[in-house]
């Protein structure tokens, strides 16, 4: 995340990082004022964008088991998306001992988890498919024996950790 919550990764409805120009193609080519681009950026891109079906990646994940090959083509895209964010950290910590997975799409979705894990094989990431199927609100290990990173499950309480936070602050 940068300045605002649109930099860094494609969201569920937000763009994520996006090439500057985008913003002024859209003001003269579009007509559009910064109102409108920043709904659009907000939220109309991200996943809700590329799948044409909705922001919350299960819905997607529904409609892959369906057939529905822009449903499956937008979450290859999504996956695709934060494998290189993933390897863009790697690099900068030179290498890295465990992947986490954690909130939404890290808790809930087996199917990006295997996708994302997909592109980091050239790390030694390397996901235990049962494993990676069968974890269900509790926090585990996903990675194969082999695997030269550990890969974990970890759920969050994202309501517990504000709530300690405003506590800390009003001591």
């Amino acid at each position: 995340m940068g300045l605002t919550p649109l930099g860094g990764v494609a969201m569920g409805s937000r763009s994520g990082d996006l090439d500057p120009s985008v913003v002024t193609y859209l003001m003269s080519k579009e007509n559009m004022n910064p109102a409108q681009i920043d709904e659009i950026l907000n939220k109309r891109s991200g996943l809700l964008a590329l799948s044409g079906i909705s922001s919350d990646n299960r819905d997607v994940e529904r409609a892959i088991a369906q057939g529905d090959e822009r449903a499956i083509s937008s979450l290859k895209e999504y996956d695709f998306i934060i494998a290189q964010y993933i390897a863009k950290m790697a690099v900068t910590m030179n290498g890295v001992d465990v992947i986490t997975f954690t909130a939404g799409v890290g808790e809930k979705g087996p199917i990006s988890r295997a996708g994302i894990c997909s592109h980091l094989t050239f790390m030694g990431v390397l996901l235990d498919p049962d494993k990676n199927n069968s974890v269900r609100d509790t926090e585990k290990e996903i990675s194969s024996e082999n695997s030269r990173v550990k890969v974990w499950v970890v759920p969050t309480n994202e309501e517990l950790m504000i709530a300690r936070e405003t506590m800390e602050l009003v001591k």
